[in-house]
């Protein structure tokens, strides 16, 4: 055969492969997801994350025909469950879901945490936030946070307070009220907020920062007592509990956020694809009616809006670290 034309063939197939291989780029993507995707909570199950990622998993799951598994690795308040996505292969078939804890607040501790959550981790998107508020067992002689404030600083030292970990973004919150106060009381970290909230109705601790959803029904049983909100406005839910500023206390303006996050590397396409389905998501009445139900805000936020979001929160929680002299090791 003439050596032309062979030479000619191959160019010809060169070119046409090469024409082919962006249409296999989209196939491939077409078929995401294609099996199972593992979707890790960085805490016990219980919380508000474990919540909301169960209410994602089911919906999506749902809507796609492959399931999500919603898999909890609790442990070092997130830093343990953060570091088996960090080092997940970057396939877009495991992703994290969390909140500030591991991602904007572990950083600022010694020691460091064992991934860099700015680099290592690709940021998909926000996904819900859960409102705070601060509780005490019913059989303590308060009524709201004023009370609180002045018992603890009639006894100082007498008091303990309970978080769902060191350096968990309510044992901060806690800390600055604290400080706010100037009340003495000694904090006990839990792994969870379940536990956390067990060690109140023991009468373990006497005061927890915890999100609404993991306190409303033993606030309505009568066992514990709502004391005031971390949110700028009185809840729907209890129009009763007044906020920090009508306690006297300045607004924090904190956010706990429920963020979505992929090992680095995962490929951009996969990264766009969760950021438009969560989105989505806030207009789907199942999700939402949902989440008011348990007490959350079913907002979301852009991957893009996200990572502004976090950037301004690294340095709120730097300086609250600084300020109030709080390690991971109180």
């Amino acid at each position: 055969m003439n050596p032309k034309l062979i030479s000619r063939r191959r160019l010809v197939q060169h070119i046409g492969l090469g024409a082919l291989l962006p249409w296999a780029t989209l196939a491939q993507t077409a078929k995401y997801p294609s099996r199972n995707i593992r979707m890790v909570v960085p805490f016990p199950a219980g919380g508000g994350p474990d919540a909301v990622a169960r209410l994602m998993a089911q919906i999506l799951s749902q809507r796609w025909g492959q399931s999500i598994v919603v898999e909890n690795i609790g442990g070092a308040s997130g830093q343990i469950g953060t570091q088996a996505v960090v080092r997940a292969a970057a396939d877009g078939y495991t992703l994290l879901f969390s909140p500030p804890t591991p991602i904007t607040i572990a950083e600022h501790f010694l020691p460091k945490p064992p991934y860099d959550a700015l680099n290592d981790l690709s940021t998909a998107g926000l996904l819900g936030r859960n409102p705070a508020i601060i509780v005490a067992p019913s059989t303590l002689p308060v009524r709201n946070l004023n009370d609180f404030i002045a018992l603890a600083k009639k006894e100082p030292g007498k008091y303990f307070y309970g978080s769902p970990g060191l350096g968990h973004a309510f044992h901060l919150t806690t800390e600055i009220i604290r400080t706010q106060a100037g009340i003495e009381i000694t904090h006990v970290p839990y792994q969870g907020s379940a536990k956390a909230v067990m060690g109140l109705l023991s009468g373990d601790v006497q005061f927890l920062v915890q999100s609404v959803e993991a306190v409303k029904e033993h606030i309505r049983s009568g066992r514990l007592r709502a004391l005031g909100t971390l949110e700028t406005s009185r809840l729907t839910a209890f129009p009763d509990v007044p906020t920090l500023a009508e306690s006297g206390l300045k607004p924090l303006g904190i956010m706990n956020w429920y963020g979505a996050f992929f090992p680095a590397k995962t490929p951009a396409d996969i990264i766009a694809f969760w950021e438009k389905e969560m989105l989505a998501l806030t207009k789907d009445a199942a999700f939402t009616d949902k989440m008011r139900t348990m007490s959350f805000d079913p907002v979301a936020y852009s991957a893009q809006e996200f990572k502004q979001i976090m950037e301004v929160e690294r340095a709120q929680w730097a300086a609250v670290i600084k300020n109030v002299k709080v390690s991971a090791q109180k």
